[in-house]
């Protein structure tokens, strides 16, 4: 048996009080853990996106984005004079 810390427990205690008016009986925290446990492994690619919502790129997403750069790349570029910047350093920043 493990000792869990749960930051918010008022969300456990509202889904421990759903499941009873559903089921009709009185679950117990443990059981629900359990549950909630076997869902995150049936559903493992959903609960990542929710732990971390940073898109993980798959091949084909890499893809398209190696191809938009390829495209991209051929858009001609001027450097702008030094007379538009605030600061003289800033050309340096942005022409080199």
């Amino acid at each position: 048996m493990s000792i869990v810390k749960i930051t918010n427990k008022q969300n456990l205690d509202e889904l421990v009080a759903k499941i009873t008016l559903r089921l009709g009986r009185k679950t117990t925290q443990q059981e629900i853990l359990d549950h909630c446990v076997r869902l995150g492994q049936d559903h493992f690619d959903e609960l990542i996106q929710r732990i971390n919502p940073i898109p993980v790129f798959d091949d084909k997403k890499l893809q398209d984005i190696m191809a938009m750069r390829a495209k991209l790349s051929k858009i001609k570029w001027y450097p702008a004079d030094r007379e538009g910047f605030i600061n003289e350093d800033d050309a340096d920043i942005y022409t080199k």
